[in-house]
């Protein structure tokens, strides 16, 4: 037995028509009605979408792409998928084996990787614990060094069957240190004269002085001026002004690392006149990016972006340069100027990150939680990946343990329902890496077992967001796919999607169950990887839907990944449609 409802952009069907206003969600649900003996059995349910500007045939489906232009085809990979076959992470099949769909972690974490994490079995070690994303800071390090954690990173997919993407993050043109003269860090003592100066050095560093990378500084900073290292864990004032060289003295003490930021505060205020004729992307930035485009690289992270203009930019230069111009551009929110164009920014980028760190040092800290949360929301809003990042565990640097106000602000970015958590320093750095990451692992897990139990459903209104009618159509399909999905209390969402655009509408609703997300692409697999409650497979599938979720059935009950009796709700950015339907 089968039951349909269909969609006609049709004057005669006054009763199926988008809701006039275009920030409400309206649910095109045929569900059956709740009774007494709800045992959560259904015939296939299938809901379609169709649009014409004529009359149409009520047996033709209308095949379109995520953009309504026609249906994508996928390029050919490295090497194709065997038809028989399904891929997906090790670590996520064991986790449902276990502990079934509902143990599934919905947010995706983030590792810095540094000298404590760049060997291979160190790498697999995070992988083991959950790491999603595997991010490499070009403030640090050769190129060459980067070029070998990427290939360490890739072997580790081939070899044991992950899906962990690469993120490189560009410098910026931000004024900063240099690098210590080679030393890890250094300690700065209250009460000692250190000094800052552009001069280039020919032998090593004299004790307690530090270059700074940009020529104007000692001109453009004055006595009494306060000088704050990486948004403030050391501060320093402006004491005295030689040639080239400015002598400070430290007044907040702590620990000093190789290029961290430096910023400078006049009677309360930040200095910035100077930072805001600085470039967004400096000339090495742009051979970091060819770097990263060589490479291959999922995700491009930019810093102190100030305009959506730079963004734009930078994804045509990557579109142009690219094999496959699919490397998704990631704006780092860490400046005042990133705040006051925060909409327009997220809008051009594919994805935003809360640089806590460097934005607490442009406003004032108590403003920074207020501004996270709004951060989040945009990107909820406009459909873009949120990455929270910066100091979520900085205690576990040196202690194997956080402290209860670390665990409270993680709590509290899971909470907001941010996509992925990131950690800087304690994995690049840090004596503990597997203990932070599992940390950040296990409280996710904790926080959103809890809001599900609670069913904390929000009320967050998620505005229209398509450009045409078919993408308003997937806008609205998802939407009630996600609210059928509570309601039934299914066991997991499938989306079968070539470009993965109906995968990151149905995480953007935030659904209580985990979502299948079914690609025929490497690179599209492990971008969907930093979105939140997405588990990605590599699958080969055609337009036929019920050829796919048959294989699909077939191949996970093999895996023991499901099974029989499971309720299952499917949907497509081929032929766009809703099915609900029970594991045969």
């Amino acid at each position: 037995m089968s039951q349909s409802l269909r969609l006609f952009n049709h004057a005669s069907t006054p009763n199926l028509t988008f809701p006039s206003n275009p920030n409400t969600k309206q649910c095109y649900s045929y569900l059956p009605k709740p009774s007494s003996t709800y045992n959560r059995r259904f015939p296939l349910i299938s809901i379609r979408a169709s649009s014409s500007s004529s009359d149409l045939d009520s047996s033709s489906p209308l095949l379109v792409s995520d953009n309504g232009k026609g249906a994508v085809i996928s390029r050919e990979e490295e090497y194709p998928v065997a038809a028989g076959s399904i891929e997906v992470d090790s670590v996520t099949e064991t986790e449902l084996k276990e502990n079934g769909f509902r143990s599934t972690r919905r947010t995706k974490l983030v590792c810095t990787i540094g000298p404590s994490t760049c060997g291979f079995d160190q790498l697999e070690s995070l992988a083991v614990g959950g790491m999603n994303v595997a991010r490499i800071n070009m403030c640090h390090g050769t190129r060459d060094w980067h070029r070998q954690v990427i290939q360490l990173v890739r072997r580790l997919n081939e070899d044991k069957g992950y899906a962990v993407a690469i993120m490189m993050d560009t410098e910026g043109s931000e004024i900063h240190m240099g690098d210590l003269g080679g030393a890890s860090s250094a300690k700065a003592e209250d009460g000692e004269i250190w000094t800052f100066s552009v001069r280039a050095f020919d032998s090593t560093l004299p004790e307690r002085t530090i270059n700074v990378n940009y020529d104007g500084f000692a001109e453009d900073v004055k006595v009494g001026d306060d000088l704050l290292v990486d948004g403030g864990m050391v501060r320093f004032e402006v004491i005295e002004k030689i040639g080239p060289d400015v002598k400070c003295r430290c007044t907040d003490p702590g620990l000093l690392l190789p290029r961290a930021n430096l910023t400078f505060w006049r009677d309360g205020s930040l200095v910035r006149e100077r930072n805001a004729m600085l470039p967004t992307i400096s000339s090495k930035d742009w051979l970091d990016i060819d770097f990263g485009i060589a490479e291959g690289v999922d995700f491009i992270a930019i810093s102190f972006v100030k305009s959506a203009e730079v963004i734009k930019h930078l994804k045509s230069y990557i579109a142009a340069r690219s094999r496959d111009g699919d490397i998704a551009v990631i704006a780092k929110i860490e400046s005042i100027d990133s705040l006051k164009n925060l909409e327009e920014i997220v809008q051009a980028s594919d994805g935003a990150m809360v640089a806590r760190g460097d934005l607490g040092a442009q406003i004032p800290l108590e403003q920074v939680p207020s501004a996270q949360q709004r951060i989040v929301q945009v990107c909820r809003q406009l459909n873009k990946p949120v990455i929270v990042a910066s100091q979520l565990l900085e205690s576990m640097i040196e202690y194997p343990t956080p402290t209860r106000a670390e665990v409270a602000d993680v709590s509290e970015a899971v909470r907001q329902r941010a996509d992925a958590l990131m950690l800087s320093g304690e994995s690049a750095m840090g004596q503990f890496p597997e203990k932070a990451l599992a940390v950040l692992r296990s409280v996710s897990l904790r926080i959103e077992r809890w809001w599900r139990e609670e069913k904390r459903h929000e009320a967050m209104e998620l505005p229209d967001i398509g450009s045409s009618f078919s993408d308003k159509i997937s806008e609205e399909i998802c939407s009630s796919a996600a609210k059928m999905a509570n309601n039934l209390e299914v066991d997991a969402l499938f989306v079968y999607t070539k470009t993965g655009h109906m995968a990151s509408l149905l995480s953007r609703c935030r659904p209580d169950c985990p979502i299948f997300a079914f690609t025929t692409t490497t690179s599209v697999r492990r971008r969907l990887n930093l979105q939140w409650g997405l588990i990605p497979f590599r699958l080969s599938f055609s337009d036929d839907m019920e050829s796919n979720l048959n294989k699909t059935f077939s191949l996970l009950k093999a895996r023991n990944l499901i099974k029989s009796g499971d309720l299952v709700i499917a949907v497509s950015d081929m032929l766009q449609s809703i099915q609900v339907m029970n594991v045969p």
